[in-house]
């Protein structure tokens, strides 16, 4: 199987725990069943293809994502942040899901014969 391209949400998730859905990481419990639809838009949509984690910028685990903790002392806490394999790529009003869908697709289409499609 294709590796899971890695989907990380930041934002506020209370209660960080969740072990419900087997494509979540740390869902946030309430956000898992009560974020804006975006995590089951997403897995609805891709399923198996992608691994999505909800990450409580309040908490310590932000201290893992330097990339992220510098964009936010740059720009304010805008969230959602949206992070596709490592790099973060939306953020606050941009981060919708019509915006995070062509990143995830772009990401779909990198596999290990991606060499052999044409680019324009």
């Amino acid at each position: 199987m294709a590796r899971k391209v890695d989907v990380k949400l930041f934002g506020y998730y209370p209660e960080a725990s969740c072990d419900e859905c087997s494509n979540f990481c740390m869902c946030g419990g309430q956000a898992h069943r009560g974020d804006d639809g975006t995590v089951k838009a997403l897995l609805d949509t891709y399923g198996e293809r992608i691994q999505v984690s909800l990450i409580n910028v309040f908490s310590s685990e932000m201290n893992g994502y330097p990339d992220v903790v510098e964009r936010i002392k740059k720009n304010g806490l805008r969230v959602p942040i949206v992070m596709v394999n490592g790099e973060v790529k939306l953020m606050g009003s941009e981060a919708t899901l019509d915006a995070i869908k062509p990143v995830i697709e772009s990401q779909l289409s990198k596999g290990p014969l991606s060499f052999l499609v044409r680019h324009p």
